[in-house]
């Protein structure tokens, strides 16, 4: 598969950090859709069925948590898509309380590291690839 072939859902209240995102992600090759909180990636995960969601942990309405725990108790595919959860302070957010939540890894977006989160990304699309 090509990078374009990839749907990847960004879900992050932060209008700013969301465009800056999808342009990185864009500039990668893949096709994005974007949502403003948990309630919104529900739905558009739903209706999509994307490849890859990347979410803020903090967010109004459904939270990062509340919405992959949304996603993995749907029948179907969009049960089994990889989620990357980013925050900026991870520390504080009690990980371990949350390594059964749904998320598949947490990302630290402090750090400002466009190169992990792209290795990230890269990771679980092409381990998806193999499973298919």
């Amino acid at each position: 598969m090509t990078n374009g072939s990839y749907k990847i859902l960004i879900v992050e209240d932060d209008q700013n950090l969301r465009v800056t995102l999808t342009e990185l992600i864009r500039l990668e090759g893949y096709s994005v859709l974007t949502a403003r909180d948990g309630d919104e990636g529900f739905a558009q995960a739903i209706e999509h069925q994307p490849d890859l969601i990347i979410t803020d942990l903090n967010m109004p309405v459904v939270d990062g948590v509340e919405m992959a725990q949304m996603i993995r108790r749907e029948n179907g595919k969009v049960r089994a898509v990889p989620i990357i959860a980013l925050s900026a302070n991870l520390n504080g957010y009690q990980l371990p309380e949350k390594v059964n939540s749904g998320i598949d890894r947490f990302v630290d977006k402090s750090l400002g590291n466009r190169q992990i989160l792209m290795t990230t990304i890269k990771s679980f699309l092409v381990c998806s690839d193999i499973t298919l």
